[in-house]
Order: structure tokens, then C-alpha cells, then sequence
């Protein structure tokens, strides 16, 4: 697995772009020998203009291109921009390369599970990486450093504060019983009036049952926190 102890091996970083560029910045801080490698050349232009040593041109989609990159024992990043071309490098990786880490960033559930199924090592799952670092933040301040620099860009997610309407379809119910991802929200706590309004962090485990007048804080796209502010009106 990805182990930054071990500073001696080498990574190809896929993807210089909007990702790419931010995982290039915190990664150089720890490792040494990093490859810039990706498709378009603007990106290649940039990651050469940014100061990093090590920058290829390659056509992912051509096998001999790839295999000149002597992929073996190294780590391999995918931080490609479009999803679907990081699941397209996973699955090449996986069925042509040995003795490798392959560590891939992800935008969605859906994306994470897909990468996992066909054999990532490590997923970065930007939903998921966000809301561990809001809880990260205030108990773990050390730790947050590669979460802040890799995960929270700018990717459209915001973080909002919903105050739960009397008689809302959440009223009564357990958060085990909710599937908040269903909706595109990742839940990252809730402050409860009945216990001084305190904050609890969803990731400690707590199986809150939610009350009208609790606020939840709540992760995800801005359309989708909309949607979902919609429908606990609608069913109050």
C-alpha cells in the first residue's frame, strides 16, 4: 500500500491538470523522484514551466508508449481529471503490470467502487477524503496537510448547515436508516438542541435519530443540497 515512509520509491504521476497539479505540489514535498506523465501537451508545457524534473508525453492508449515508462515497482498515481480515463489506466495497469501501488483519486461513490472493484490499492474519494478532514481538522490538525492540498479544490462541493422542519421525513429516523449518498450528500454531523446543541461528528459513530430543530452539516454539490433542502420541506 502507499507508504510515504518510503521515499526511495519512485512515482508516475498520470494527469497534470486540475488535480494532477495540486497532488504534484504536496507529493514533491515528501518524494524525490516523481514522472510527470500525460497526453495533452498544454500539461506537459505547464508541468515543465512548474519546475518539475521528470515530465513525459504520453498516448495512455498506446501499450509500447507505456511500457517505455518501465512501470514496475514504482507507484502509480492517476489523477487524471476525467474519471474515466483513471479507470482506463487502472485496468491497464492491473492487467499488465506487476509488483506496483496503484493509487487513483475519485470524484464519485460510484467511481470509488468501480476503481476498487478492478483492483486500485488506494482510492482517494473526494466526498469521503472531505468530510474525515472537516473531524480532522479539530482533533488531528497534523494529518490534514495532504487531505487539504489533494482533495479540498476547487470541484464544486460545499458544505452547508439544514436545520430539520417539524414533521420532515428524517424526523424519528436513526442515521443508519438514511443513505444520504443516495442523495449525493455525504453527512458530516449534526448539532443536537436536546444536548445543548452540541456537535456531533457522524464519522465517531454515533447512530443519532434525528429531531426537528437538529442542524445537520451536510456535504456535496450545490444542486444536490438544494434538492435535498427541497424535498425535507416538501415533506414537512
Amino acid at each position: 500500500m502507499f507508504d510515504t515512509k518510503r521515499q526511495s520509491r519512485e512515482i508516475i504521476l498520470f494527469g497534470y491538470g486540475k488535480l494532477g497539479e495540486r497532488i504534484y505540489g504536496t507529493l514533491s514535498t515528501t518524494f524525490s523522484k516523481i514522472t510527470v506523465v500525460d497526453t495533452n501537451e498544454e500539461h506537459v508545457e505547464t508541468a515543465k514551466k512548474d519546475g518539475c524534473a521528470r515530465v513525459e508525453l504520453v498516448d495512455f492508449k498506446d501499450d509500447t508508449e507505456l511500457e517505455s515508462l518501465n512501470l514496475e515497482e514504482k507507484i502509480l498515481f492517476c489523477a487524471m481529471d476525467e474519471m474515466s480515463m483513471n479507470i482506463f489506466l487502472v485496468l491497464s495497469f492491473k492487467s499488465s503490470v506487476e509488483n506496483t501501488t496503484i493509487i487513483s483519486v475519485s470524484t464519485s461513490a460510484e467511481n470509488t467502487r468501480k476503481l476498487k472493484f478492478i483492483g486500485a490499492d488506494k482510492v482517494i474519494d473526494i466526498y469521503e477524503s472531505s468530510a474525515n478532514r472537516i473531524a480532522d481538522i479539530i482533533t488531528r490538525p497534523a494529518v490534514t496537510r495532504v487531505l487539504d492540498e489533494i482533495v479540498y479544490v476547487d470541484n464544486g462541493i460545499s458544505i452547508e448547515e439544514i436545520e430539520i422542519p417539524p414533521n420532515s421525513f428524517l424526523e424519528g429516523k436513526h442515521v443508519h436508516e438514511i443513505d444520504f449518498k443516495k442523495y449525493g450528500l455525504i453527512l458530516i454531523g449534526i448539532s443536537d438542541k436536546e444536548l445543548g446543541e452540541d456537535f456531533i461528528f457522524v464519522s465517531r459513530g454515533i447512530d443519532h435519530k434525528f429531531d426537528a430543530g437538529d442542524i445537520l452539516v451536510l456535504l456535496g454539490e450545490s444542486e444536490a443540497l438544494r434538492r435535498f433542502y427541497q424535498k425535507l420541506m416538501e415533506a414537512a
